[in-house]
């Protein structure tokens, strides 16, 4: 069953039928008794982080229980459509910009709009775009959990060995092409930058930074010139030999790459500085800078936010700890686990001290550079012809015109977005 049979069937299902035992969560709603919520993630590294979240939360609430419900990203989403079906998700649960508008759409999601006024909460402590991210028609779903927008990740050795100064806020695309030209190393297989096929990490912040755009309403942005220019800062790096092409990244991805010490730079997510910190020498030759600047400084954020499924047995439970979950306290023990970069302001501290030799003061000054990542109802479909369609300007062939790809996703995704609900 595909995915919109699955949230259609899910919507036309009566709620008792998906609960089984409702009546007991009513009188635990009613105060007779205790609630138990189940909490849906699927990152093992910010277990640790959910599970001191949940202690703190019990210590507020003793009558509610809480208890993580974890899968692996590669069978969440489809466990998370068949649970549903079934009534078996999770009382609360993990949502990203696109599949939000789908779930929401479909009536999976709990509307907190009025409980957040009920309570004079207004988000004003989160991203206002990343709040809007979560927001459907004029309604609030979802409450962000934390956030990322990208930066430069750089190899300092390979720097120092080329004589090429760090990058820093003055850079701009031309400065990225020059340094390039001193890193490439054909002997050693090594490049200047990952050019890789990457929508978050590298199409959206390029396309961003040449004032270009993605989608807007059912139309798509692929076929504006300023979004080709975003494109052919990467395909013009690739045509010039100056970063691997598509085939080179096909098995070993960009973050590999730069991990393994075959690329001077690389654009990262915060959680990238994970896995490059955790290896002291990886460590030790690593740091972070802003985006290079193109017609003008662009960025893309994202992030995640914790959501209630419509037919918990215990809505009131659910909305309390997702509420407690928007919390400066909460944002605090996030941003100290060093996993993830929380989206309530000013708690940040405990994130940038988790790898104090990393400048990860990078990602909270491009703030203000940042688009919030494109979405729309059907979003996968669509982003999932990137890669087939712009596939060939990527393997680098200047004969391949990056442009005409372009205006065939373009057309694609305007069919997609057509018939979209």
């Amino acid at each position: 069953m595909r995915r919109r049979d699955f949230l259609r069937a899910a919507a036309a299902t009566p709620v008792a039928a998906l609960l089984g035992c409702s009546g007991s969560g009513d009188d635990a709603e009613r105060g007779h008794g205790r609630a138990s919520i189940s909490y849906g993630m699927w990152d093992q590294l910010q277990v640790p982080a959910m599970q001191e979240v949940i202690a703190a939360f019990r210590r507020e609430h003793p009558d509610i229980d809480v208890t993580i419900q974890l899968t692996p990203f590669s069978t969440y989403w489809t466990r998370l459509q068949t649970s549903i079906t079934g009534g078996g998700a999770a009382d609360v649960f993990w949502m990203n910009g696109p599949n939000s508008r789908r779930f929401a759409h479909y009536g999976t999601l709990l509307p907190i709009s009025d409980r957040l006024a009920a309570d004079g909460i207004d988000l004003s402590d989160h991203p206002e775009n990343l709040v809007d991210l979560y927001a459907y028609e004029g309604t609030q779903f979802g409450i962000p959990k934390d956030y990322d927008c990208i930066s430069l990740y750089y190899n300092t050795e390979l720097f120092d060995e080329a004589g090429v100064p760090y990058p820093d806020d003055t850079w701009t695309w031309e400065t990225v092409r020059d340094a390039c030209r001193e890193f490439r190393v054909h002997s050693r297989g090594q490049f200047g930058i990952s050019s890789a096929l990457d929508r978050q990490r590298n199409l959206y912040p390029a396309i961003f930074q040449n004032d270009g755009w993605v989608v807007d309403g059912r139309e798509s942005g692929f076929a504006d010139d300023h979004t080709i220019g975003g494109l052919q800062f990467w395909t013009e790096l690739i045509n010039a030999d100056l970063a691997p092409n598509a085939m080179a990244t096909a098995d070993t991805t960009g973050r590999s790459l730069f991990l393994g010490g075959k690329l001077a730079m690389y654009y990262g997510l915060p959680n990238d500085a994970v896995e490059a910190y955790d290896d002291e020498a990886i460590r030790e030759r690593t740091n972070i800078a802003v985006l290079p600047q193109g017609r003008s400084r662009g960025n893309v954020i994202h992030g995640l936010a914790n959501v209630i499924n419509a037919r918990t047995a215990f809505p009131d439970a659910a909305y309390e700890f997702v509420k407690f979950m928007a919390t400066r306290e909460v944002g605090e023990i996030q941003g100290a686990s060093g996993t993830i970069l929380p989206s309530f302001a000013g708690t940040e501290a405990g994130y940038l001290d988790s790898k104090p030799e990393f400048n990860l003061q990078a990602f909270i000054d491009q703030i203000p550079d940042c688009t919030a990542y494109p979405i729309s109802m059907d979003t996968n479909t669509w982003e999932n012809q990137q890669y087939t369609i712009l596939g060939d300007a990527w393997i680098g062939d200047p004969s391949r015109s990056v442009a005409d790809a372009s205006h065939s996703l373009a057309s694609v995704m305007n069919l997609v977005l057509e018939q979209e609900p």
